[in-house]
């Protein structure tokens, strides 16, 4: 990451350098930090636009109109921002952030994951319950299992022994309630979610590829379709909040 003046305006167009000829990667587009003042990719911070009541409000999707402001994915930092007046600095007009920002964060990334697993779902990529869980692993490539928050023992060394089978993360963020919810049926304690396509099959690769994830539950894993990495990418900016919402 390169070092900027703390509180400089964030950058809204891509400063990462266009890749060589022939190299067929895309350009991953970064962004400042107006807390740290160092360069990220998009999947490691969080945007924030200034509404029409100079409210700051969190920019999940990153949709919302007008020029962004990007904070790096934690709870301390936005808490930073909003204490120490950086949003207004940042957008140059006045912009009043709530006391509860980072909480207003941490429920929109927990919304956002949680809609994504039931997009997943739909796809054929998640499997709830133990018994389909481990079929899955014998039969799928596991991007990550999911384990309710409030799992007994027996669960989470259940959970352990497929992972380590698997050679994947555990996502232990959600309760079996929440978990049950977006998935459309009772309580689930255990999922997987799976790579689709071609690549469904066998062990996740490994890589050192940092715009493909973000967080230590997505270290070193490459999700193998782009549903699965998004989910991956969210999760691990959600853990920079927790403790909160």
């Amino acid at each position: 990451m390169s070092q900027a003046p703390v509180g400089e305006p964030s950058a809204e167009t891509s400063e990462t350098p266009p890749p060589e000829k022939g190299s067929g990667r895309k350009k991953t587009p970064e962004r400042r930090c107006i807390v740290s003042g160092e360069t990220g990719t998009t999947a490691t911070l969080v945007r924030f636009a200034i509404g029409p009541d100079d409210q700051v409000v969190p920019d999940i999707e990153g949709k919302l109109p007008g020029r962004g402001i990007w904070v790096t994915s934690n709870r301390d930092a936005v808490e930073k921002a909003a204490q120490k007046g950086l949003f207004a600095r940042a957008a140059k007009q006045n912009a009043k952030a709530p006391a509860d920002l980072a909480d207003q964060v941490e429920a929109g990334l927990r919304r956002r994951v949680l809609a994504l697993l039931g997009l997943a779902r739909k796809a054929g990529q998640v499997m709830a319950g133990h018994a389909k869980v481990e079929e899955a692993a014998m039969k799928a490539q596991v991007v990550a299992l999911f384990l309710a928050s409030d799992a007994g023992k027996e669960g989470q060394k259940n959970a352990k022994a497929i992972a380590a089978g698997v050679d994947a993360p555990i996502v232990a963020e959600f309760s079996a309630e929440q978990l049950g919810l977006a998935l459309g049926r009772p309580n689930v304690v255990h999922a997987a979610l799976t790579a689709s396509g071609a690549a469904s099959k066998g062990r996740a690769r490994h890589m050192e590829a940092p715009e493909v994830h973000a967080g230590d539950l997505a270290r070193n894993v490459l999700p193998a379709d782009k549903l699965s990495g998004l989910i991956m990418c969210e999760v691990g900016r959600l853990q920079g909040f927790q403790g909160g919402a």
